[in-house]
């Protein structure tokens, strides 16, 4: 019979193996005509330490210690692979995906990702504004990282517009089963980077605790680079093991301005704030947790998300889980 082998250590092997690729090939670009298909590696270390304001308790944490590879196989052909030797505690590996690209502003992407449902669930560690994630991340996308195919789309238009089609397994991280009929994901965004834009998420399908499980999500976003205004609402609803249908939604505002101080010791220093709050139908008042965070993050370089401080207060509104608690945080961010 043969001996399997831990997860942790395949993980492990995935990542050396990843860095010695990455430093052989590397080795063997000669000229910048071959620069750009060269491996770029990233890492993200997000630590913290946090105070319980209702427990008076404390503690230290690695929340993340992410490493990631990307590169170009031609002209064509690109790939991403990625690896958290500690989220929240647990070693996952994270994308691991393919992307193909035959014309432009078009790209097919195979492979494992997170699930392109909310802005604020796609962005890594380092770009989530703020100590701790939203509701609606934490919660309702939890998992939501999935293997599948994807289609997407870049309007050639004055005024931007992508599309994104997909299909996935549904059967969550790293978790290749079989299945009769895949799940489905939209998403649709409309306007550019700085501006005005809107987004609207759908996802469909079944997991393995929730049948006929439907997802909607739309999102508001106006930037300007130094001011950032955005909100998002998702509503969800399934049908759980005992055959009762299920519902709950979430809504989120944060906003933050980035004030730049080029000579000082610091770059910027920028006051954040968000409001959110979750629960089965968050308009009619059925509210499980509402929070409000404030905050600062001290940038120390022109690239926002790369080097900050942040120091965030949360007060909890509302809090039925015995996780709500008021809390501050100090967290440290390197990104490289």
């Amino acid at each position: 019979m043969r001996k399997k082998t831990a997860r942790p250590l395949r993980y492990l092997f995935f990542f050396f193996f990843c860095i010695a690729s990455a430093m052989t090939l590397a080795g063997q670009e000669t000229g910048e005509s071959r620069s750009e298909y060269s491996p770029d590696i990233d890492v993200i270390l997000k630590t913290k330490v946090e105070y319980d304001l209702n427990r008076s308790l404390i503690r230290f944490e690695v929340r993340n210690a992410r490493f990631g590879l990307k590169g170009k196989i031609n002209n064509v052909m690109s790939y991403r692979a990625e690896l958290d030797l500690s989220d929240e505690g647990k070693m996952k590996m994270l994308d691991a995906y393919v992307r193909f690209s035959p014309v432009k502003n078009l790209d097919f992407y195979l492979g494992q990702r997170k699930i392109p449902f909310s802005t604020d669930y796609m962005r890594n560690p380092a770009e989530n504004i703020f100590a701790n994630r939203s509701f609606l991340s934490k919660y309702i996308n939890d998992g939501m990282r999935d293997i599948g195919f994807y289609a997407e789309y870049k309007f050639n238009m004055e005024f931007p517009l992508q599309i994104l089609l997909g299909t996935v397994n549904g059967t969550g991280n790293n978790n290749p089963q079989w299945i009769s009929k895949p799940n489905f994901v939209g998403r649709l965004i409309a306007g550019p980077e700085k501006g005005f834009r809107a987004v609207f998420n759908l996802y469909s399908g079944e997991t393995k605790d929730m049948e006929k499980l439907a997802m909607i999500g739309g999102e508001l976003r106006y930037s300007t680079g130094a001011l950032h205004l955005e909100s998002e609402y998702i509503r969800r609803n399934w049908t759980d093991t005992l055959s009762v249908r299920q519902y709950d939604d979430g809504l989120y505002i944060h906003s933050y301005y980035n004030f730049i101080f080029e000579e000082k010791f610091f770059y910027s220093i920028a006051p954040v704030f968000r409001w959110d709050l979750i629960g089965n139908s968050v308009f009619n008042n059925k509210i499980n947790a509402n929070r409000i965070t404030l905050g600062v993050n001290i940038g120390f370089e022109p690239r926002q998300f790369y080097s900050e401080i942040r120091l965030n207060y949360e007060n909890y509104l509302t809090g039925n889980l015995p996780v709500h608690t008021d809390k501050i945080t100090l967290e440290f961010i390197a990104r490289f």
